[in-house]
């Protein structure tokens, strides 16, 4: 079976995270939204630092006994441009987001891993996302050279723009929103991988400069992946089992009146368990231990 590219779904989740910049209402409480002002660009660069452990549970297959416990390190930088045009007659926005910059370093157990030219396909890339005037994302294009899977990354995208808290929220006071989305795996075959949890937003303060009001907000996540899959492999389909859990925490600095995230660093924990069978031959194979950190630097400006 193909390993997964971990590459990938770090640039799904970047994409994802790039996409999630915020706007408030003109009031004494905000409520957040996550699209910029009309008629603006917006910069942002992503930091995404990550060790995980793995290692094994049960009897390995003889070419893989040798392999003992595994540490990967990773290092991915994204920097991106989005430019919001003026509303049309119904009060849409068009967002155009340019991948300007894309990088990855990929170590295990020390040694530098050999990269593929994949990660370079993205550079200059566009995706084109259409926002009411409530700002609900309607629409959004990818292109096909991404090699992502399209269906999969617009309701991954639909929903973390839908999981924001719905009520206003005042300096002091938390808002909770749910964490519910799906992660495309690049893998032939496999459906989406469904996060569920929940993320809380603390109101730190609301303070004004010279480019307008700025919010400061403490986040905490808490969340879970637990799903079962089914796989083709050469030998016939497999059955995967996945159990995690991810648990963070970090601040994010924003202006209130332009819709732009000043910065964002969080931090956080995850675990679980990968368990695959064979379904023509009903054989457990190891299950797969995961143990690991990560840590989100974002910096923005317009």
């Amino acid at each position: 079976m193909k390993r997964p590219d971990y590459r990938s779904l770090n640039i799904a989740l970047g994409l994802a995270l790039f996409a999630s910049t915020i706007t408030f209402a003109q009031s004494e409480k905000i409520i957040l939204k996550m699209v910029p002002e009309p008629n603006q660009t917006v910069r942002m660069k992503m930091i995404n630092e990550m060790e995980m452990d793995m290692s094994f549970e049960g009897d390995l297959p003889a070419d893989a006994a040798s392999l003992g416990p595994m540490k990967m390190k990773s290092r991915t930088v994204f920097a991106m441009t989005q430019k919001v045009g003026a509303p049309d007659k119904q009060g849409n926005v068009i967002s155009e987001m340019t991948y300007d910059e894309l990088s990855s370093e990929i170590t295990m157990n020390g040694q530098p891993m050999q990269l593929d030219d994949t990660i370079g396909k993205f550079t200059g890339q566009k995706i084109m996302a259409t926002f009411d005037k409530q700002g609900e994302m309607v629409d959004i294009k990818i292109p096909s050279e991404m090699g992502l899977p399209e269906e999969a990354f617009k309701q991954m995208m639909k929903s973390l723009y839908g999981n924001l808290p719905k009520t206003p929220i005042g300096v002091g006071e938390v808002a909770t929103s749910p964490l519910d989305f799906a992660v495309p795996i690049p893998l032939p075959g496999a459906p989406p991988l469904k996060t569920d949890g929940q993320i809380k937003f603390k109101l730190v303060s609301l303070e004004k400069d010279a480019t307008g009001r700025i919010a400061k907000f403490d986040q905490t996540v808490d969340g879970k992946v637990v799903t079962n899959l089914e796989l083709p492999t050469p030998n016939g389909p497999a059955k995967m089992s996945i159990d995690f859990k991810i648990n963070g925490a970090g601040d994010l600095v924003m202006n209130v009146d332009k819709g732009v995230m000043n910065s964002g660093n969080s931090n956080a924990t995850f675990g679980g368990k990968i368990q695959m069978t064979g379904e023509s031959s009903g054989t457990k194979l190891p299950a797969i231990n995961l143990q690991g950190t990560m840590k989100i630097t974002i910096t923005g400006s317009n």
